[in-house]
């Protein structure tokens, strides 16, 4: 009487290798600096090209670790080709930006000019500091700014003078490059 065989079928065989090899296969993903989340879509692309390739595979026992890797170098070698299609942007599907749109770079330098002259308006005197606020931030005629700073009119525009001459002086040094 024989003992009957057990019979290994192909989705049986494909688990097995999946259970020994999944973890190698996993870090040799890692190893080529892809993302965890990424490593694992790759890993079961590899295992998915396996099993499109079972029957030849089981034929191959001793050489089916290295197949998973050059497959999985593989899956990664593709992604990144397509990559660089996936960021190309056909230019005529690129809505036109309003003409009252500032480009991004001009409202950085903006902001930055902004930013350093508040900074050389903080080493104006205290006067020249209100006065200046008064007439270019809350937009205060000279006659407005000289009855809420107790001053004459003819005292406010020399006072905005100075600021200004000293703001100009401040300036360069501020807004020089390097």
């Amino acid at each position: 009487m024989s003992v009957p065989t057990q019979v290994i079928t192909d989705a049986d065989w494909l688990a097995d290798v999946y259970r020994r090899c999944h973890r190698d296969v996993y870090h040799y993903i890692r190893a080529w600096s892809v993302s965890p989340a990424t490593a694992e879509d790759f890993v079961s692309e590899t295992f998915l090209r396996a099993a499109r390739h079972v029957i030849t595979l089981k034929q191959r026992q001793d050489s089916v670790v290295p197949w998973l890797f050059r497959v999985a170098k593989n899956v990664i070698l593709d992604d990144r080709k397509s990559a660089r299609f996936r960021r190309l942007v056909v230019l005529d599907e690129v809505p036109e930006a309003p003409a009252d749109h500032e480009p991004v770079e001009d409202q950085l330098t903006r902001k930055w000019i902004a930013a350093e002259v508040g900074k050389c308006v903080e080493l104006l005197n205290q006067a020249q500091r209100r006065c200046l606020d008064l007439r270019f931030h809350d937009g205060r005629s000279v006659a407005e700014t000289a009855k809420l700073m107790n001053r004459t009119e003819i005292a406010v525009r020399q006072l905005q003078h100075r600021a200004l001459i000293r703001l100009g002086s401040l300036l360069p040094a501020a807004l020089a490059p390097g």
